[in-house]
């Protein structure tokens, strides 16, 4: 299910802008009317109907969101999704930065793309027997990739690989953080919890791309003060992730 969250968030955005290239930016809204409204149909007549839990069994958000861990989750949720939506909605002017020339935005984040694919598969073997190494790892690298760009972001050859490195850690990450969350919640309560880990994401992919675009018209720089925007929240996730080692990702 994560998949498709990924590959959705990693490809639309190159998708919508060629399009928009192509037949003018309407025509990418009218293409998600469409689809939308295809989607309404095949749930209505495919997804089967499900009760409705009893009100007497249902559990208050406030003490789910009290349980041991769950905010610590929410919080790195949060910051993961403000530092890479700051920096991956604005690849185009960062991209027409470097060596590769203008319009080759859609390229790089087609590589970006693929990498996710390969970060969810990577994820997929190691989160059974390594949950907490393998988000460590995916942090660390996220921060190594930021760091590379507003470093040598203008080189034609850091650029795309940064950019892949990137999507391979960003691919797997939401299954690792969700992944704790139902652990931690347990199978009765992990519906409520993860409902409440997609607001934040969504919160987060909304405020990041408003960051990212404060910073692009604000910043003396432009578009090279994105990874250094992204960089301080990744390592602050990075930094709570290594210290929440009793409940939200424990070392065992």
């Amino acid at each position: 299910m994560l998949a498709g969250i990924t590959v959705a968030l990693s490809f639309g955005i190159p998708a919508g802008t060629a399009l928009a290239r192509l037949l003018g930016w309407r025509a990418a809204f009218w293409t998600v009317a469409v689809l939308a409204a295809v989607l309404v149909a095949w749930v209505a007549w495919r997804v089967p109907d499900f009760p409705g839990e009893p009100a007497s069994e249902r559990v208050p958000l406030w003490r789910i969101a009290a349980m041991p861990g769950i905010r610590t989750v929410l919080a790195i949720t949060l910051l993961l999704l403000l530092g890479h939506q700051a920096m991956y909605t604005y690849m185009a002017p960062f991209t027409e930065r470097s060596g590769l020339g203008s319009g080759r935005a859609g390229l790089v984040l087609f590589v970006f793309g693929l990498a996710t694919v390969g970060g969810i598969w990577l994820v997929g073997v190691l989160i059974d027997r390594h949950p907490r190494p393998t988000l460590l790892g995916a942090l660390a690298l996220i921060a190594a990739a930021m760091l590379a760009l507003g470093l040598f972001g203008r080189d034609p050859v850091v650029l795309p690989a940064a950019v892949a490195a990137w999507g391979v850690a960003f691919g797997g990450a939401p299954t690792l953080l969700q992944t704790a969350l139902v652990r931690i919640s347990g199978p009765g309560r992990a519906d409520v919890a993860t409902s409440m880990q997609t607001t934040v994401y969504n919160a987060g992919i909304a405020a990041g791309s408003l960051a990212g675009g404060v910073v692009l018209e604000s910043a003396g720089t432009g578009a090279g003060a994105l990874p250094w925007t992204t960089l301080p929240l990744i390592a602050v996730a990075l930094a709570t992730v290594a210290a929440a080692r009793r409940h939200a990702f424990p070392a065992r």
